[in-house]
């Protein structure tokens, strides 16, 4: 074991990063996701694939999620959307939706990042797998203590089905008046429903 120039632990038989290194791992993770989801992808794995030492895919990349937001292109981690939306206030359905919307929104191509990963998931199920369990895992759900896990995949579904659905309405279908309305009136709009989803009462039956 060595260090490079710029500080790294690099392992025998690894080869050092190079300027190419960021997008050969970008490659491979891409290949990775595709063919074994999000759950069953490593950093581990993405380091083996692009003949790297692990340290190097955590240099580039601090974990998993941030490597598969840069894979899909995805502008931010909805598990942040969700912390910035909230602060240190309760949670709001209407700060979720404006965050989430507005992620998308930014630079001189808005909504450009959202239509590619749009294409991707419908031109590949691999890729929807990796996005639908990437998403799961990411996005809040806030039920009441002692709700068991079967409800809480609902309401993970359900925020998802919300966030997604609003975003393909607004990106790519641009169905009015959602394609056009200001951000945060669409927020006013779907708050409401997002709260619901991942904090209110679904099936009281559910909750025995």
């Amino acid at each position: 074991m060595d260090r490079d120039g710029g500080g790294l632990v690099v392992r025998a038989g690894r080869r050092p990063g190079h300027a190419d290194t960021r997008n050969e791992i970008l490659t491979a993770a891409r290949a990775c996701f595709a063919e074994k989801g999000y759950a069953g992808t490593s950093m581990r794995a993405v380091a083996r694939r692009s003949h790297v030492d692990p340290a190097l895919v955590h240099h580039y990349f601090t974990d998993k999620a941030t490597l598969f937001m840069h894979t899909m292109q995805m502008p931010m981690d909805p598990r942040r959307v969700a912390e910035t939306a909230m602060g240190d206030g309760p949670f709001s359905g209407e700060r979720v939706v404006e965050r989430f919307l507005a992620q998308w929104e930014h630079g001189p191509k808005p909504y450009t990042s959202f239509v590619t990963l749009a294409q991707a998931m419908c031109a590949s199920t691999e890729v929807a797998d990796a996005v639908r369990e990437f998403l799961a895992e990411r996005l809040p759900a806030h039920g009441p203590p002692g709700e068991g896990p079967a409800l809480s995949r609902r309401r993970r579904s359900l925020v998802s089905s919300q966030l997604v659905g609003l975003a393909w309405t607004r990106y790519v279908v641009r169905m009015e008046p959602l394609a056009s309305a200001d951000r945060a009136e669409v927020a006013g709009w779907a708050g409401p429903t997002i709260d619901r989803y991942a904090t209110g009462l679904l099936d009281p039956e559910d909750l025995g």
